[in-house]
């Protein structure tokens, strides 16, 4: 090789290590540009449970506070401990010629209750709130039923009934009526998932796409945790004495929200008899079963808030052909079958696929 030709190679070698340098120096200033992804945990207490968040911001704010001002909102709409709110009005008003007004809170759980109502036959009612009440699982004092009458049964069920309520838009608002004085509305069922669905979309719209929302054990996550893998949730075992860490398994998801419902915690004993808090409203009787809980993965909490609890009305036989039918919805079912304290698991198609492994 020529002189001349190694001292062009010697040229061309520094040139390219010039441009590389310089892509580095860049590159490294780009990155440092950045702001460091951090995530924040707020915690809290609504709808008598707790709620506990966790969201990545890159501008560090704390959004508590507006989480806050969204759930009083959501409180002031749905809440039957609420004596002001719109659904404690309506269950105080006892006359059938007078429309209450209700806002976007009442009307989105309202609609979504009646297409679970007939999906379900009509065994998830959201008017219920008079058996609710009767049983002491509502804001009334708990009260000991023992040696219910049919009689009572009859008067409990006359109560209940989504033909009994009337809902019409006048001048872009949305009112309520009922032909029944003493029907009574419940959205426990639902109001939480549809807390958890909202404060998600809050963080969402404020650029905090990353965020796992928790209200009593109901939650959605979005995007990746901080280890920029799904998010982990737990689901309990159902049994009396279990801590609220205990878990029978655990699913890791993202987009998705998660609720469980079960009748292992709210509930009361009265003389041979155990009354929970799943009440069916085509018997007026709590629902009790070998099924101990069942927990719903859905696109939002919502959904999976409502066909938890709507399961659990129906039992296991029924509610495995329920969710066999839907789109986008999968199940588990923990049951003891033998009512010996050994659980059972039992999972829809598609469920096992977000269990975490080992």
């Amino acid at each position: 090789m020529y002189l001349g030709d190694q001292i062009k190679i010697m040229k061309n070698s520094r040139k390219y290590i010039l441009l590389f340098l310089c892509s580095l120096t860049l590159l490294i200033a780009c990155k440092q540009a950045q702001p460091i992804l951090e995530y924040y945990s707020i915690q809290g207490e609504t709808m008598g449970t707790y709620y506990n968040i966790k969201y990545s911001d890159r501008k560090g704010r704390n959004l508590k506070p507006s989480i806050d001002s969204l759930l009083v909102a959501i409180n002031q709409s749905l809440s039957t401990y609420i004596p002001d709110s719109y659904i404690s009005k309506l269950n105080a008003n006892k006359d059938e010629n007078i429309s209450m007004p209700i806002d976007s809170h009442f009307n989105t759980n309202y609609y979504e209750a009646i297409k679970i109502h007939h999906q379900t036959d009509g065994l998830y009612d959201p008017t219920i709130g008079a058996m609710t009440n009767y049983y002491g699982f509502g804001k009334d004092r708990r009260v000991l039923r023992e040696n219910i009458s049919p009689v009572t049964l009859d008067s409990l069920k006359a109560l209940v009934g989504l033909t009994k309520i009337q809902l019409e838009i006048k001048n872009d608002s949305c009112y309520i009526s009922k032909n029944d004085p003493n029907l009574q509305v419940d959205f426990s069922s639902i109001a939480k998932g549809y807390a958890v669905d909202q404060i998600s979309k809050l963080l969402s719209a404020k650029g905090c796409e990353n965020h796992l929302v928790d209200i009593g054990g109901d939650g959605l996550a979005q995007g990746v945790n901080p280890s920029n893998l799904d998010w982990s949730i737990g689901i309990n075992k159902p049994l009396e004495n279990s801590a609220l860490n205990d878990f029978a398994l655990v699913i890791t998801v993202t987009n998705k929200g998660l609720a469980t419902s079960g009748n292992y915690r709210n509930f009361y004993t009265a003389g041979d008899i155990k009354y929970a808090h799943t009440i069916n409203p085509k018997t007026a009787l709590p629902e009790i079963s070998t099924l101990l809980s069942v927990s719903i993965i859905a696109d939002n909490c919502m959904l999976a808030d409502a066909y938890a609890t709507a399961c659990m009305v129906m039992g296991l036989e029924k509610s495995q052909t329920l969710i066999s039918k839907m789109e986008g919805i999968e199940a588990c079912w923990i049951h003891d079958e033998d009512q010996d304290g050994t659980l059972e698991m039992t999972m829809s198609t598609g469920f096992d696929k977000w269990v975490k492994s080992n």
